[in-house]
Parts: C-alpha cells; sequence; structure tokens
C-alpha cells in the first residue's frame, strides 16, 4: 500500500555484496530505530560470501529482499532498483558495513513535520576507525548551529553537507534527477547524483546531530578497491551547466572542479603515488605546474565567493 504525501514515510535501502562481517550491525541499526514506520529494502547485489544467507535470517514485516543476478560497480543499481521498489516518499541509504543511530528516523521525522516543504535532509556523522571517531568537516565548521539550509552552492564550495549514509531524499526528487549512474562511474556516482537533485530542489536541511558511522575496517570497501578518477568531477551534468547564464552557479562548479583536482594530484586523498601520475598522464599534465596553479586558483576563487 502506497502512501499519501502528507505522511512522513520512509524506504531504507541497503545494497550487499560481499558485506557478511557487517550485516548485523547495519541491518540492526536500522530494525531498532526507535520511529518504527519504515520499510527496507535489502538489495542482494550477487554476493558469494554468504551474504545471500545471511540476509535470509532476518525477519521482519518491514523488510523486503531483492536481489540482482550481476553486481554493479559501487552499489549504484542496487540502489536504483531499491528507489524504483520503494513504497513510502522519504528515501534512505545505508552501506551495509555502515550503521545509524537508533534515534535517527525519529529525528528525521520530527524535523521534516516542521518543515513540510523540505526535499533533502542531512546530519552530522562520524568516520570511525578501532576505537577512534573523527567528526565530518561540515559539522566541524558549523558547530554553531541547531540545523542550517543548504544548496547546491554550498555543495560545490565545500565541505560536503551531505554523504550517502547521512542524507534523505524525497523519492519523486531522486527519480525526476535521474538517480544513481549505472555507467561510466566506477567511484564518484554519488557525488554526481547529489549535484543533480540539489540542483532540482527546492529546499535542504541539515541538522547538527552525528546520527550516522562510516566504519573503516570494514571487508571488500570500493574505497579500497577502486581508485577515484576525475570522472565525478566533469561528470557530463556539471558540463552541461557550465552554459548557464549564473555566474555563482559556474564559478562555484569551477572551483569544485579544480579543489578535487588539486587534491586528487597533490595526493591528499590517497597515498598510492600511481593516482598522481595516472592522472598526469592521462590528462598530458605538468604536476607541478598543475599544483601551483591550482592552489592559486583556488585561493583566489575562495576570497570571491
Amino acid at each position: 500500500m502506497r502512501h499519501m504525501d502528507k505522511e512522513i514515510t520512509f524506504s531504507v535501502i541497503i545494497p550487499v555484496h560481499n558485506k557478511l562481517p557487517h550485516l548485523e550491525r547495519s541491518v540492526n541499526s536500522v530494525l531498532n530505530q526507535t520511529h518504527q514506520n519504515f520499510e527496507l529494502l535489502l538489495i542482494d547485489d550477487a554476493s558469494t560470501d554468504g551474504s545471500s544467507e545471511k540476509l535470509k535470517t532476518f525477519r521482519d514485516p518491514r523488510i523486503r529482499l531483492l536481489r540482482r543476478d550481476t553486481p554493479g560497480p559501487g552499489g549504484y543499481a542496487a540502489r536504483n532498483l531499491g528507489i524504483a521498489t520503494a513504497q513510502n516518499n522519504w528515501v534512505c541509504f545505508l552501506d551495509a558495513d555502515d550503521r545509524w543511530e537508533l534515534t535517527l528516523l525519529e529525528n528525521l521525522h520530527n524535523t521534516l513535520q516542521q518543515n513540510r516543504d523540505i526535499e533533502i535532509i542531512s546530519w552530522g556523522w562520524c568516520k570511525v576507525s578501532g576505537s577512534k571517531k573523527e567528526l565530518d568537516t561540515f559539522s566541524k565548521q558549523n558547530k554553531k548551529y541547531s540545523q542550517r539550509s543548504f544548496n547546491l552552492i554550498d555543495f560545490l564550495k565545500g565541505p560536503q553537507p551531505m554523504w550517502t549514509g547521512a542524507v534523505s531524499i524525497k523519492k519523486k526528487l531522486l527519480i525526476e534527477s535521474s538517480g544513481f549512474p549505472e555507467n561510466g562511474f566506477k567511484r564518484g556516482g554519488d557525488m554526481d547524483t547529489w549535484t543533480r537533485c540539489l540542483w532540482r530542489s527546492s529546499k535542504c536541511i541539515w541538522i547538527n546531530k552525528v546520527l550516522s558511522y562510516y566504519h573503516m575496517d570494514s571487508v571488500n570497501m570500493v574505497t579500497e578497491n577502486v581508485e577515484r578518477d576525475i570522472t565525478f568531477i566533469f561528470s557530463p551534468f556539471l558540463q552541461d551547466l557550465l552554459h548557464t547564464q549564473n555566474n555563482t552557479v559556474k564559478k562555484a562548479i569551477k572551483y569544485y572542479q579544480n579543489r578535487y583536482l588539486y587534491i586528487l594530484l597533490n595526493g591528499r586523498v590517497y597515498e598510492r603515488k600511481s593516482i598522481r601520475y595516472d592522472l598526469v598522464k592521462k590528462m598530458n599534465l605538468n604536476l607541478q605546474a598543475v599544483w601551483l596553479i591550482t592552489k592559486l586558483h583556488l585561493n583566489r576563487v575562495r576570497h570571491s565567493f
């Protein structure tokens, strides 16, 4: 049964590809939510490590188990299957090795009841490595707010106010924005999705509560197995958007592209030097020149917003 738009109901999507050791943690962090009005879509993305069998042991009437025969890069196709199948009007995403605070959906529901025109809602999150926790950068820079609005310009200027495990988006907006890219992206496809959703959205709110945890000690992590390239910063959508007459948007896109290009070339995301030199080779660039030019450009643009 589909719920009317006036109701605030959640569809939670967890794509699963070979995450057996972490499924209890992620799935139970959803099933044990204090707010119980949700459905949980477990998308078995052609797992081969016993995850398929484990998923069948979770018994709850709110669970729907779906399976794909061929795994897709980044879980993008699995998330799209979940979006297409979702019966509720708000969609949340959780990776199979991460977890939520048990009050997450309650906090979202309360905030959305007071702000019925919101289309995207995000919140604080932490990276977890062993006993260490590191707060996300956006939360660090916005401690004085209990909540604040944000838009595409804020996302492009950074730090990003949303992350896959710490965002909920109206299903209608996700569909209108074409969901996740199933082709052309091995990594960074979520960033492309957020830019498209933000461009179409009318109101977005971030709430200053740490409600999600990104576990760094997980098996089969995309961030460990797949190197990031420049596709997400030069996506067809952003390249098309550069033709807009809005100079603020164009400036923000250029800043976004140059900032990530500088980060990748400067090796600040990953220590594996092959990323830097492979990137330079592909683009026929001089490494030292790019470092200097992008750094000077970023400093100039940062002060012009």
